[in-house]
């Protein structure tokens, strides 16, 4: 993930060139065309109808579908796909649109600095094991690609991005981070992870409460609860 996302940077801004991209994504991942100024507004409306309609959709199946409070990977896997597959079958974007589009709008925030870009998203990335020393590697090389080519990364600047895809190529292999399927499913069990763990800390901390001022000998079971979003 930390590849693609200086990936992302580069597709917006690297000169066609440079430009790293299978023949699905130059299809499906390029400039929008501008909407028709007359249509704009009505285009809004219908998509934040759409949105609102799959918000709603997802609420009601969210309902059926039980939270694993106990925290066991394999029951959080289960829940992922559960959700995923809810999500899909009602019509939101894949997680991967949601990503890049936020991504973008961090790229964008930067007034499109590549530099603070690659520092704010490295800084929301969990820390630990294999994960920082990709960190480091990933600074390094844009060092190593501004430092080869003589300035830092614009649309122009052509050697640069073409340092930087290699070095990018090169980091991706050493991780393993080429297997773009088996990257998703770690990322989005790793996303559902940190969100049942923040559920399970609030469900925890909301009993002890309740046993302090109760005075109650509450032992509970979570995994005997069957808790649902609503």
């Amino acid at each position: 993930m930390l590849a693609n996302s200086l990936r992302t940077a580069s597709k917006r801004l690297a000169p066609a060139s440079a430009r790293v991209l299978t023949q699905t994504e130059q299809l499906t991942r390029g400039f929008a065309a501008p909407a028709q100024p007359a249509a704009e507004e009505d285009e809004v409306l219908a998509t934040f109808r759409e949105s609102q309609q799959q918000y709603q959709q997802l609420m009601q199946g969210l309902q059926s579908i039980n939270l694993p409070l106990t925290g066991d990977d394999a029951a959080i896997k289960k829940y992922a796909a559960e959700v995923e597959a809810l999500k899909k079958k009602i019509g939101m974007p894949d997680v991967e649109e949601v990503i890049s589009a936020e991504l973008d709008y961090k790229l964008a925030c930067t007034g499109y600095n590549v530099r603070m870009f690659v520092v704010d998203v490295l800084a929301t990335m969990v820390d630990g094991g294999s994960m920082e020393a990709a960190k480091v590697d990933l600074l390094a090389a844009l060092d190593e690609a501004e430092r080869q080519s003589g300035g830092e990364l614009s649309g122009s600047n052509d050697k640069g991005w073409e340092i930087l895809t290699r070095k990018l190529g090169e980091i991706e292999k050493k991780y393993g981070l080429g297997d773009k399927g088996k990257v998703r499913d770690e990322a989005i069990f790793e996303m559902y992870k940190t969100h049942i763990h923040q559920l399970r800390e609030t469900v925890v901390s909301d009993i002890d409460k309740a046993r302090d001022e109760d005075v109650a000998d509450i032992q509970p079971n979570l995994a005997a609860l069957k808790p649902k979003l609503t």
